[in-house]
């Protein structure tokens, strides 16, 4: 038995080194692949050019209304009127419900009958004065009853009209919260009204672009329950200040939007399309990502590398916009970045 354990013990100790044996025969056939004449690191380089970039900037926006408001009471009093059908378009001007105005209505009234006895009691003392049978102070308090009715007549006029609650701008009527005939209190909101006809989109871009983006500039956004369908649109506005803590300028955008897809609150995937410029830019195998920086690998005219750290700006596909860090005509390492270290001297292969 210990003789088989023996052997058992031997077997293994042979197979790792074998083993052992093999991974040291497969590095030095890597190193003798990756390496150049005088043990050299072959590498592949390319030189920064400056080129036409289309540039576009990536923001989370939030639909918004193009206007948006709640219909509330103004008074308390019965609901005796509720023209509330719950998703449909209404024109501006349109009657979305109407108070009882019975008390309304017979204050104005009352305030008619007394303007009218007021305006004949003036019209009569004004023929006295031109025949001079009246003081002249007379005819001023007259006056001045009438102007004071008059007063009154249009208050109670605006009173009776705000028992009537219109549409003030065409769009969609939301969802009812209250039902005709309820006792509704000042101030209790009955209904929304939203134009969505065109929806805002609000988003923020970084404080760098602020000199770039103007009125006008075209924006795409998507949004998660349409796919990849995209909607376009336009920069309306931009914000006159920055947030101080984030250096963010908020901008918003303009979509139309006669299907109804989109809706406010929705979260969307924004684009702004930048105008497009010459820049410097890099093959994304360049860099070298370290915490939260970039570097590259520079090589010299004795093919010498040195690292370098650089600021990076726009990406697309396979290319990054280079800001800082490197200038138009340096050599940078695109293939093999990760075996060489600054000071070593590398073997071009390919460029």
């Amino acid at each position: 038995m210990a003789q088989l354990h023996s052997r058992l013990i031997w077997f293994i100790l042979l197979a790792l080194l074998c083993f052992v044996g093999f991974l040291y025969w497969q590095s030095q056939q890597t190193n003798g692949t990756t390496r150049g004449p005088g043990g050299a690191v072959a590498v592949k380089t390319a030189l920064v050019e400056s080129q036409a970039m289309s540039r576009e900037v990536n923001a989370i926006g939030t639909g918004i209304a193009n206007n948006s408001i709640q219909l509330i009471a103004p008074n308390s009093e019965f609901l005796i009127e509720l023209n509330v059908s719950e998703g449909k378009k209404v024109e501006q001007g349109e009657i979305i419900a109407r108070l009882n105005n019975v008390q309304q209505k017979a204050r104005v009234a009352e305030l008619e009958a007394v303007m009218v006895e007021q305006s004949r009691q003036l019209e009569r003392l004004k023929n006295l004065a031109t025949s001079q049978a009246t003081a002249q102070s007379l005819l001023d308090e007259q006056q001045s009853k009438v102007n004071s009715s008059k007063a009154q007549l249009d208050i109670a006029r605006q009173q009776l009209n705000d028992m009537t609650i219109r549409a003030p701008f065409a769009g969609y009527l939301g969802l009812r919260r209250v039902s005709q005939g309820a006792y509704v209190s000042s101030g209790t909101v009955l209904t929304t009204l939203d134009d969505i006809q065109q929806l805002r989109v609000e988003f923020s871009i970084a404080e760098r672009y602020l000199a770039e983006v103007a009125v006008g500039m075209p924006i795409t956004v998507t949004n998660v329950a349409y796919g990849n369908i995209p909607f376009h649109g336009q920069v309306s506005a931009i914000d006159t200040r920055l947030d101080p803590v984030t250096r963010s300028v908020t901008i918003h955008g303009l979509i139309p939007n006669e299907s109804l897809q989109l809706r406010p609150g929705m979260l969307l995937n924004v684009r702004l399309q930048l105008e497009n410029r010459n820049v410097l830019r890099i093959s994304e195998k360049a860099l070298l990502p370290q915490q939260n920086r970039q570097y590259v690998f520079l090589v010299d005219a004795e093919n010498r590398v040195q690292q370098k750290e650089v600021e990076i700006g726009q990406r697309i596909p396979g290319w990054v916009e280079v800001l800082s860090g490197i200038r138009e005509g340096d050599e940078v390492i695109v293939e093999g970045v990760q075996k060489v270290r600054t000071g070593m001297t590398v073997n071009k292969v390919g460029s």
